[in-house]
């Protein structure tokens, strides 16, 4: 009975040697497996951390940069903005007010008609003036509406006529106040001929023929 005692402590005393031995071993083994793990992650992740760090520092450095530029690094650092340029010209986009111009259709339609002749002023205020004459009626006064306006003040509205039918020129006084003088002679109606002297009031005019 004692002896199957000792025996089986001794196996027991053995076999947790055993356990014990096993246990280190398997400890000691775990732990240079993980100084090797250690070693190699190690390994690996510092160049992978370096450039992490590098390419954060670089988006950090482009956001500052992106920011320095849109603040500016102080008052005298900032750059002044181009000045619109101001649109030219007057046209629809310019600050200048439209302008209404008055054309005179009277002209417009004396340049686009036939020229038959001219009288030319010798005296006075409107001295080498002149004025074209136009196939029929040509009104002479003082009227704004005459063909022919004079500035004499013994002029009546509507003076006279000068008329050019069936390529004859001829003088008509509309009856006028102070009458209508052709070469010195007063006259109510007279054919003109080239550079015939024309006087209305104190006026003087000398008719040219073109035909």
């Amino acid at each position: 009975m004692v002896v199957d005692f000792v025996k089986g402590l001794f196996r027991s005393r053995v076999s947790g040697a055993e356990s014990w031995v096993g246990a280190k071993k398997y400890g000691a083994l775990a732990r240079a497996k993980g100084k090797v793990s250690t070693k190699f992650n190690q390994a690996i992740d510092k160049p992978l951390d370096k450039a992490k760090g590098a390419a954060k520092g670089a988006v950090k450095g482009t956001k500052k940069d992106d920011a320095k530029k849109e603040k500016g690094m102080g008052f005298f650092s900032r750059k002044k903005s181009a000045p619109t340029p101001e649109p030219q010209g007057g046209g629809f986009d310019s600050d200048e007010p439209m302008k209404t111009v008055a054309l005179s259709l009277d002209s417009i339609n004396q340049q686009s008609r036939e020229v038959v002749g001219w009288v030319v002023i010798m005296n006075g205020e409107q001295k080498g003036k002149d004025f074209r004459l136009f196939p029929g009626r040509n009104v002479v006064g003082t009227s704004a509406d005459c063909d022919i306006v004079l500035t004499d003040a013994y002029l009546s509205s509507k003076h006279c006529a000068v008329r050019y039918e069936d390529e004859q020129y001829s003088m008509v006084d509309l009856d006028s106040t102070n009458g209508t003088y052709v070469n010195g002679k007063k006259t109510s109606k007279i054919e003109l001929i080239d550079n015939d002297i024309i006087r209305l009031g104190k006026t003087e005019l000398k008719f040219k023929a073109l035909f």
